[in-house]
């Protein structure tokens, strides 16, 4: 008898980790898409200057019924018109960490960005 048991609950680790695999990867895409949860909402963004450079700063609101440990906030950069090389659009990025359910928090750029420069919101990252 052990030998059809002990088959019987390899099958059902087996099965219940392929579920659990499958769960994890949808909801890991959900969260962390090309636009983020749609729950989540972007509150509002500006410039400051901050020891003579210039960051993008604002808040994220989490509307979402979960909390996030990580929200990454992205932007990206207008290309300046001109001559010379056709470089790729740079993107910017801002972090909010711990941001709980019904919270909004603040963020900064990571980096600065030039004073006149043009950006636009991109999206969200979370997890």
């Amino acid at each position: 008898m052990k030998g059809p048991a002990g088959i019987l609950a390899l099958i059902v680790v087996l099965a219940a980790g392929y579920t659990a695999r499958t769960w994890f990867r949808d909801y890991v895409g959900a969260m962390t898409g090309s636009k983020g949860p749609t729950c989540l909402e972007l509150a509002g963004n500006t410039t400051a200057e901050e020891e003579g450079r210039t960051y993008i700063i604002g808040s994220v609101r989490n509307n979402c019924t979960r909390g996030f440990g990580q929200v990454t906030i992205n932007f990206k950069l207008d290309r300046t018109p001109g001559p010379g090389v056709d470089l790729p659009q740079a993107v910017i990025y801002a972090y909010a960490r711990d941001v709980n359910a019904g919270e909004t928090r603040r963020f900064k750029s990571y980096l600065p960005i030039p004073k006149k420069a043009t950006y636009r919101f991109e999206g969200f990252n979370a997890y």
